[in-house]
């Protein structure tokens, strides 16, 4: 019997293990990429023809990117599939046609809570919902 216990409890050790590995794996996977915002709440971005697309890249703790006409810049945290970005601002230029885009991502990521790793796109996540999905360039 307590042979059968001991193998209990070292699987249910091992398999936690993995769990945490896992966690941290996606983690990395995130790190030093630059993420091309393909979509918020769903709805593909509507950019002016010719408009660089928007990105995020995490490099250290830092964040750093551009949202179609400024350059993005703040801080985040990561604990396990935890993500939230802290003091992000931006240059100030007025782009007039991608403005309201701009400005829709800041909010995004005032709100990001989570992220998920899936088939090489990122997708945040906040308040129950999926808030923008990105890919990997």
């Amino acid at each position: 019997m307590k042979q059968f216990a001991l193998a209990i409890s070292l699987l249910l050790v091992l398999s936690a293990n993995k769990c945490n590995n896992s966690a941290a794996d996606a983690a990395g996977s995130l790190k030093d990429k630059k993420w091309i915002i393909q979509s918020l709440g769903g709805e593909t971005l509507g950019l002016p023809a010719g408009m660089e697309q928007p990105w995020l890249q995490l490099a250290g703790d830092q964040v750093q990117g551009f949202g179609g006409c400024n350059a993005l810049m703040g801080s985040y945290t990561l604990d396990g599939s935890n993500l939230n970005f802290l003091g992000v601002g931006s240059t100030k230029k007025y782009c007039e046609g991608i403005q309201p885009t701009e400005s829709a991502i800041m909010e995004m990521l005032t709100k990001v809570e989570s992220f998920k790793v899936d088939k090489g796109g990122l997708k945040l996540f906040g308040g129950g919902q999926e808030l923008a999905m990105l890919k990997s360039e």
